[in-house]
């Protein structure tokens, strides 16, 4: 899984990249119509100054002569005209050029208009030109206050997904740290915080609903499994009973005497398997939440002492190294997972092979030998078999596993070196 993202960050970032792209796109959006405008004005400007400048050499009434030393004069004095004697009227013609300037002495861009005036009977083609250098100073102070709102805007964002944005969405956190501590095995629905919001209510009417029929569904399930392993117990203990008496009978043959055994063992089998399921059940429905110091090295010496049959019956070497460690927890549910792995150790460790115990910094390692590595995805469910070998019930490890989480440990499982490793940490 991914780096986890808060829901408010989430909300904040499609703002932030669209301001972005707004800004990105504004900009040359405001070159093209502020170009546009500016080229606009420039022409009207420069047909004003076309029919000012016919109506007035007109008015004045001029013989041909003084209006060409006028036109000279205008052509050579003032700038952003030019005069010339048309053989023939052209339409007029409006463009922008990037040229080189005489006055400013650099390259400028201009905003041409080129069109005929008649005086004294006598056609002129005009070049009105304007500088245009001024529209960008314009783009650049335009970009300048459009970068200075957008950063302003991106500030008021930030703030109001920081300040409004979070009272908005107090009341879901409230009810996400309630959720958080809600167990089923107290048997009691958490509360959760009013709000006058309609989707917060509904969410928590919903929940609330929820929780009360989780809470059913628990209690349910945890009477339905009790009882049934309560009422198995009396029958269960009537056949082995019975069993009992039959293998002491005299009037049993040896066929009819293997066939009692192995119902014997049928039974024997059974009866774990109810009482490790009754087992599983009591811990997962909190049954064991007294908590004690125990010195665990000192339990761990007095479980293997009670192995010590088993150890010499096998041919099994037996070693631990063990270091003073004490940890809070419950003492019956320590002493069945410690049981349960050492039970564990034996049945998979072949003759004469070896099981290690050691406990320090925190780490119980419970090893035996082994030829091949367990079956990783089945070593920790229930009924499921690790290897093949040595069939059990298949509740064991999940036993300590439910152990382990319900203590607040970690067990894990290694094979390395020819041996299997089961390791817990405190």
């Amino acid at each position: 899984m991914g780096r986890m993202k808060k829901l408010l960050d989430q909300s904040l970032r499609p703002l932030v990249i669209y301001a972005f792209m707004v800004l990105v796109i504004s900009i040359p959006v405001y070159f093209v119509i502020i170009d546009w405008i500016w080229e606009n004005e420039l022409d009207k400007h420069h047909y004003a100054i076309r029919e000012k400048l016919e109506k007035r050499l007109t008015h004045l009434s001029m013989p041909d002569t003084a209006v060409d030393n006028m036109i000279a004069v205008l052509d050579n004095v003032q700038p952003g005209f030019s005069f010339s004697e048309a053989p023939a009227p052209r339409p007029d013609s409006l463009y922008t050029i990037i040229r080189f300037d005489d006055f400013m002495q650099e390259r400028e861009q201009f905003r041409c208009l080129t069109t005929d005036i008649r005086l004294n009977n006598k056609l002129y083609r005009v070049l009105i030109e304007t500088n245009m250098e001024e529209i960008d100073e314009t783009i650049l102070a335009i970009a300048a206050v459009t970068i200075f709102f957008i950063m302003l805007l991106l500030a008021g964002f930030i703030y109001l997904n920081q300040k409004t944005a979070l009272r908005i969405w107090q009341p879901f956190y409230d009810t996400l740290s309630g959720l958080r501590g809600f167990r089923l095995e107290t048997g009691k629905a958490v509360p959760l915080p009013a709000s006058d919001v309609t989707e917060f209510a509904d969410l928590n009417a919903s929940l609330d609903s929820l929780m009360q029929g989780s809470l059913a569904s628990y209690r349910q399930q945890k009477e339905f499994t009790e009882n049934a392993s309560h009422e198995l117990q009396t029958p269960l203990a009537i056949v082995k009973s019975r069993l009992d008496m039959l293998l002491q009978s005299q009037s049993l043959d040896g066929g009819q005497m293997r066939i009692v055994e192995q119902v014997y063992q049928a039974i024997n089998r059974v009866s774990r398997i109810n009482k490790n399921l009754l087992l599983l059940a009591r811990i997962e429905h909190a049954q064991f939440e007294e908590k004690e110091r125990i010195a665990l090295d000192e339990t761990i010496a007095g479980i293997a002492a009670q192995f010590t049959d088993r150890f010499e019956n096998n041919a099994l070497h037996y070693t631990e190294s063990i270091e003073p460690f004490a940890v809070e927890a419950n003492a019956v549910l320590t002493e069945i997972l410690l049981t349960n792995l050492l039970v564990n150790a034996v049945r998979y460790t072949p003759a004469g092979g070896d099981i290690r115990v050691r406990l320090g910094a925190g780490v119980l390692t419970v090893s035996n030998t082994g030829s091949a590595a367990l079956l990783a995805e089945n070593l920790f469910r229930r009924f499921a078999q690790a290897s093949g070998e040595h069939a059990g019930s298949g509740l064991g490890l999940a036993i300590a596993r439910e152990i382990c989480e319900r203590s607040g440990w970690h067990i894990g499982y290694d094979f390395h070196g020819g041996m299997h490793h089961f390791i817990i940490r405190f």
